[in-house]
């Protein structure tokens, strides 16, 4: 009989169904999902892969912001499970199913893909680091995507022994490309793109105040005329970056909207920058599809993804978040030396090969096995 999973989440994003589709192999998975949509997201980028696995909607309630759900206690109440995964721990409902279950001795597992630790401080945040406190030396076991979140939850009170550690990603193996490959398809995908630039860069995100993109189109004006700047992704700030660029007479920076994932490769593989200048971002998906199509990357220093993926001068640049005059200074330092560049992008291919969804579900097979084999061995 195969060991069951109560998996429970808040938005079951494309990469969480590939996860749970790669482990439901050796697991029966059970997934409460609260939301099935998300304003700030499109459609596109939310449609199902098809799950492997048993997807049930859950009803929640909000009160003054915070969500409850009365259906998710009656189901802790009257089902057992091996394993609790629970997504998170932003809502009230996440919190009281962790306290609930590490108070009832249940094998808990919270996972954290990324975490905010550049937050303002103020109130708010100090009575949420009480409950964080709380959860983190609740007893439960913390799967973390990246060292910054590591050891966040370790300055919380965590146990050394709960919290554990995976390459957090949305690709698969097959979707990583190698140096060779990259140079070989780089001309040809420019023409598909119908780039005409000597040099290309690119950034994808949705156009909102976060992402910062004003800086590096800012920071275009300082770039020669025959590089182009691609910006991906839509959205409510597209009509005033399009101002901007005019403002600014660049010719050489284009906006996209949201593109499907297998036309957006064609970008990764023509470009031979990619920028990311987020204000904040707990994780950042981009970057590992970037270096998975073998680009060099330069991000802020706010940026986990950022952080921890990237190594200054070996496969990409940090700068700090607003100053533009280096974010220019770094996009001209790797693009005007092509020797740089092409071993930026053999580095980017070497630094992500370990970052695949195999490989994550995998990590969290083994450490659910480790765990369990631990309990049994203490009843």
């Amino acid at each position: 009989m195969k060991t069951r999973i109560f998996y429970l989440t808040d938005l079951l994003s494309p990469y969480r169904v590939d996860w749970m589709n790669a482990m439901s192999d050796d697991y029966d998975i059970e997934c409460y999902v609260f939301d099935l949509d998300e304003k700030t997201r499109t459609k596109d980028w939310l449609a199902y892969r098809k799950p492997n696995f048993s997807v049930n909607t859950i009803s929640s309630t909000y009160f003054a912001g915070i969500r409850f759900s009365k259906e998710c206690t009656k189901i802790l109440k009257n089902r057992n499970y091996d394993i609790y995964l629970i997504d998170g721990y932003a809502s009230y409902a996440q919190v009281s199913a962790i306290k609930k279950l590490t108070k009832l001795r249940k094998n808990v597992f919270v996972n954290i893909d990324g975490v905010d630790i550049w937050k303002n401080g103020g109130f708010l945040s100090r009575i949420k680091n009480v409950v964080k406190k709380e959860i983190f030396r609740s007893g439960a076991n913390f799967l973390c995507g990246s060292l910054v979140a590591k050891e966040y939850v370790l300055s919380l009170g965590a146990k050394k022994e709960n919290v554990f550690l995976h390459h957090f990603t949305s690709l698969f193996k097959k979707d990583l490309v190698d140096f060779s490959y990259k140079k070989n398809a780089q001309n040809g995908c420019k023409k598909m793109i119908n780039c005409h630039g000597k040099k290309m860069a690119l950034a994808v995100g949705r156009f909102i105040t976060l992402k910062r993109y004003d800086d590096l189109i800012n920071a275009w004006t300082e770039m020669p005329k025959d590089w182009e700047l691609y910006l991906i992704g839509g959205g409510r700030l597209y009509d005033w970056y399009s101002s901007l660029i005019r403002e600014k007479g660049l010719t050489n920076v284009f906006l996209i909207d949201y593109i499907e994932p297998k036309e957006l490769d064609k970008y990764y593989l023509a470009a031979d920058l990619f920028v990311h200048t987020s204000e904040t971002e707990t994780w950042g998906l981009v970057l590992n599809e970037a270096m998975a199509k073998c680009c060099p990357c330069i991000a802020t220093d706010r940026c986990v993804a950022g952080i921890e993926l990237i190594k200054n001068g070996i496969n990409g640049f940090i700068y700090n978040v607003g100053d533009v005059k280096t974010l220019s200074k770094r996009i001209q330092e790797v693009l005007r030396d092509e020797y740089l560049t092409d071993k930026m992008m053999e580095n980017a291919a070497e630094t992500i090969k370990c970052y695949t969804i195999e490989n994550m579900a995998k990590t969290h097979i083994d450490i659910f096995r480790e765990v369990l084999s631990h309990a049994m061995g203490q009843c």
